[in-house]
C-alpha cells in the first residue's frame, strides 16, 4: 500500500510539473516571465511614400459596458472585452505614444479584469530585418521592476498578429529578442 502511494505521489507530482510547464510557456516558446537581457521592442518599417504615420490619430477610449463587453480599435491594436471583465460600464483607451515603435499603453491604468481581455496587435508594418519573425511576443512592461515580463501569446506569422489575454492594464508592446 505504502509504495502504491508513492507512485500515486509521484505521478501526481510529475502531472502538475508538467501542467505547470505548459502554462509557463509564452508565444515563442520560451519560458514565461521577467526577460534577463534586453528585449527590443519591434520598429516600424516606414516605406518610401507609404502612410505618414505622423498624421494619424494616436489615441482611442470608449465606454465599455460591462453587461455587453465591446471592442476598440486604434492602428494596428484591437481590445476585445468580454462581457463581465469589469463590474461596471467603464472607460478604455489606447494611447500609441511612439508611432516608430510597437507599444501600447492600455487604461484605465491598473484596471484588473474579472475575465481577461483579448489584444491583438499587427506587426504587417514591422521592420523585422534581425528578427527571427518566430520569437516575437507580448510583453508589459512593469515599471516597478523597470524590466518587460513575456506573456502567453499566440503568434500567426501568416496574419502578422500577436494575440494575448490581459488581465490588467499598463503598457504592452511586441518585443523579441
Amino acid at each position: 500500500m505504502k509504495r502504491f502511494k508513492s507512485k500515486t505521489n509521484l505521478t501526481v507530482l510529475l502531472v502538475v510539473l508538467a501542467v505547470g510547464a505548459s502554462l509557463m510557456v509564452g508565444c515563442s516558446g520560451n519560458p514565461v516571465g521577467e526577460i534577463t537581457n534586453e528585449p527590443t521592442v519591434l520598429q516600424r518599417s516606414l516605406p518610401a511614400g507609404g502612410p505618414q504615420y505622423g498624421s494619424m490619430n494616436t489615441y482611442a477610449e470608449a465606454v465599455i459596458s460591462s453587461a455587453n463587453g465591446g471592442e476598440l480599435f486604434l492602428v494596428d491594436v484591437n481590445l476585445s472585452i468580454p462581457a463581465g471583465a469589469v463590474p461596471n460600464d467603464t472607460l478604455f483607451s489606447i494611447n500609441i505614444p511612439d508611432l516608430s515603435v510597437f507599444y501600447n499603453e492600455f487604461g484605465t491604468d491598473g484596471l484588473v479584469f474579472d475575465k481577461p481581455v483579448t489584444v491583438t496587435m499587427s506587426y504587417r508594418d514591422a521592420d523585422l530585418s534581425g528578427v527571427r519573425e518566430s520569437r516575437i511576443r507580448l510583453a508589459w512592461y512593469n515599471e516597478k521592476s523597470g524590466r518587460w515580463l513575456k506573456m502567453i501569446c499566440e503568434i500567426d506569422t501568416q496574419n502578422k498578429t500577436v494575440t494575448g489575454q490581459l488581465n490588467h492594464f499598463s503598457a504592452y508592446g511586441l518585443i523579441s529578442d
